[in-house]
């Protein structure tokens, strides 16, 4: 374990805080909790960074950065981080903003001419912040090389999911896309003007886009865990290791140097404010998401947090701003749920950020719950209805639904299924279902338009039918 600041020596006055900080004090347990973990969910390799009041507090290595050849996590192990660094993208579009080289509500047409005339609502803004219908991933191939050209011929020809500004929808693409403006806009790559106007000048020394081909120190190998076996990652192309939709690789402790900027440097404050404000949708509502982070309140205090996920590595980073404490866990494992393991870190930190077990809620719209039923009786048969569901293209809910067969046919028979969340969040009722299956639990998390219909249907898998709801 390490306790260094981003300097890499420790003031006395500094020493002697962060021997008394939360992190210092709970230690042997926070160790505890994160190897049975790490064994429960078969996690070869961990990384954890608490940061607060702008310094590092911890930062430790646990278990293997390579099975192989047996080397540990340490603190300076780079990991790929997937849509972690959309924070970053988001930087680098508001740079642009304040150089006035940008607009946010400049149509993206302005710099994407050939776009087809469907794109014309479409705002840099609503990009940003996953409103703008733009298709979720490109419907390209993963191991094979693009132009920019190339990749954008590919996503013109896919249909957008819903008119910009009525609905929120994560976009990879959307982000992709904002990598290629920046590049339009300033005849530089987003990789470049980051590591010129951002990295270098906070001394983080390890983050760079991804690159197999590259020889990078202390690189994390990814790893996928299928049938009970770890398998190393499979092999993709530089053009997807390359897009501004989050391919970064660093470490803690570089993040530690970025977190201690955030809202504070590289930008000008009205920039941050616009990073941390809701994306507005039609009907005069908001949705919880910013430019690069999911925006949410818990423990009477603001919260910024994002997950990752890329090709055999899983990340979480979350901001506590009222407690002024960021916990991030880098892994390389496809199989890992880091967000359980940073939220529960908090928890032993501070106990009022502990999240609550949980329980089933009253059902009050049993018709509902019975609709669901069929539609995952319909998905795990492998016969969906598209006319249940909203927001989505035919060729996505295609995508989706098979990935969703694969999953509800892995857990068998179903034998239970529980309402145990309901909110109104942007124009729609989300609701969080926990179901129990022969071979296992998973919770669903969907959404319901004005009209009735299904326009998020997130299933993941559970462990723990009283274990804390994530988002």
């Amino acid at each position: 374990m390490m306790r260094i600041p981003a300097a890499a020596s420790l003031s006395l006055a500094l020493a002697l805080a962060l021997a008394t900080s939360p992190g210092a004090a709970r230690a042997d347990a926070i160790d505890d909790y994160i190897n049975t973990e790490m064994t429960r969910q078969h996690i070869p390799g961990l990384a954890l960074g608490i940061m607060q009041h702008g310094q590092l507090i911890r930062a430790q290595g646990y278990g293997f950065a390579n099975l192989e050849h047996s080397v540990p996590v340490h603190p300076d192990t780079v990991f790929e981080t997937g849509s972690v660094g959309m924070q970053f993208t988001a930087v680098a579009v508001m740079l642009l903003v304040e150089d006035g080289k940008l607009q946010l509500d400049d149509p993206l047409r302005k710099y994407l001419p050939q776009a087809p005339r469907t794109w014309a609502p479409i705002t840099i803004r609503q990009v940003l912040n996953h409103t703008s219908g733009l298709p979720t991933t490109p419907n390209g191939e993963f191991r094979r090389d693009y132009t920019d050209d190339e990749l954008l011929n590919i996503i013109y020809k896919q249909e957008l999911n819903f008119p910009a500004g009525t609905h929120w929808s994560f976009s990879y693409t959307g982000y992709l896309v904002l990598g290629m403006l920046i590049k339009k806009a300033t005849g530089e790559s987003y990789a470049d003007l980051l590591t010129r106007r951002v990295f270098a000048p906070l001394g983080m020394r390890t983050i760079r886009v991804m690159d197999y081909l590259a020889i990078i120190p202390n690189r994390a190998a990814g790893y996928e865990l299928r049938n009970g076996e770890l398998r190393n990652q499979e092999w993709v192309s530089p053009t997807a290791n390359s897009t501004a939709d989050g391919p970064f690789i660093f470490s803690v402790l570089d993040y530690a140097r970025w977190d201690a900027a955030i809202g504070h440097k590289i930008l000008q404050p009205p920039s941050w404010a616009l990073i941390a404000q809701p994306a507005p949708l039609s009907q005069g509502r908001t949705y919880p998401y910013g430019f690069g982070w999911y925006l949410g309140h818990d423990a009477d205090q603001e919260i910024w947090r994002h997950a990752g996920s890329w090709q055999g590595f899983q990340s979480f980073a979350i901001r506590y701003l009222g407690n002024q404490l960021t916990v991030i866990a880098l892994t390389n494992s496809d199989n890992a749920n880091p967000t359980s393991i940073v939220r529960h870190v908090a928890g032993m930190l501070y106990p009022r950020l502990a999240q609550p077990a949980a329980a089933p809620i009253e059902d009050r719209e049993p018709k509902l719950t019975e609709h669901i039923e069929t539609v995952l009786q319909q998905i795990g048969a492998g016969h969906p209805d598209y006319g249940d569901f909203a927001f989505i293209s035919r060729s996505e809910f295609a995508e989706s639904m098979s990935e969703n067969q694969k999953f509800l046919t892995s857990l068998g028979p179903r034998r239970e299924l529980a309402l145990f969340a309901h909110k109104q969040q942007g124009n729609e009722q989300v609701y969080h279902y926990r179901a129990r299956f022969d071979h296992g639990l998973c919770d669903l998390i969907l959404a319901i338009t004005l009209t009735g219909k299904i326009s998020r249907f997130d299933l993941t898998r559970s462990e723990d039918w009283s274990g804390p709801l994530q988002e």
